[in-house]
């Protein structure tokens, strides 16, 4: 080997450890800045540092956090949604509300249905009118059951009615019949 190629040589493998050392050097302090810096922080901030220590509680408390924000930001924007919507519908309605202010007028259907009454009494669920329907059924259970003994007793006496004329005045027949109309209502 010749002197040039020697001090090629050397020159190249002292500038290679200068720039390694000098980039080592480089790198560790801004590495021991940064996690001085960090450091310093976590033991003025000691909540922060127990979480920086205990990285698995830290992931878990994370991911609840940005569940609870997401579920935050959507519960946001449905009441930003809902808000516009009543918005639209106000805009949509307000020209016929203001024609019913200024003129009374007010938009008919053609076909007007009368309201319903409930008929089947397994719908309702209203306390005091099942107990009226159980009150009622109680009665006709009862009036059926003395039915049913009167005719066992007309049955077991086989008593023979002997009919007779009856002559009634108009007034007397009319009042007859009100007693008896009145007798099968209350059946």
């Amino acid at each position: 080997m010749d002197l040039n190629d020697f001090k090629t040589t050397v020159s190249t493998s002292v500038q290679n450890a200068i720039d390694k050392t000098w980039n080592n050097q480089v790198v560790d302090n801004i590495n021991g800045t940064i996690s001085s810096n960090i450091n310093n922080w976590l033991g003025q901030h000691p909540m922060w540092a127990w979480l920086y220590h205990h990285a698995f509680i830290s992931l878990i408390l994370s991911i609840i956090a940005i569940i609870l924000i997401i579920r935050l930001v959507l519960t946001i924007y449905r009441a930003i949604a809902s808000t516009i919507d009543r918005i639209w519908l106000w805009i949509l309605q307000s020209p016929f509300k203001l024609a019913k202010f200024l003129f009374g007028w007010e938009a008919k259907p053609k076909n007007i249905v009368p309201p319903a009454t409930i008929t089947n009494y397994e719908i309702t669920n209203n306390p005091e009118q099942l107990s009226e329907i159980l009150q009622r059924l109680s009665d006709i259970q009862q009036q059926q059951q003395q039915i049913l003994q009167d005719i066992a007793l007309l049955k077991q006496q086989q008593v023979i009615i002997e009919s007779k004329p009856i002559m009634l005045s108009s007034q007397e027949l009319n009042l007859q019949l009100k007693k008896v109309s009145e007798n099968v209502d209350s059946i």
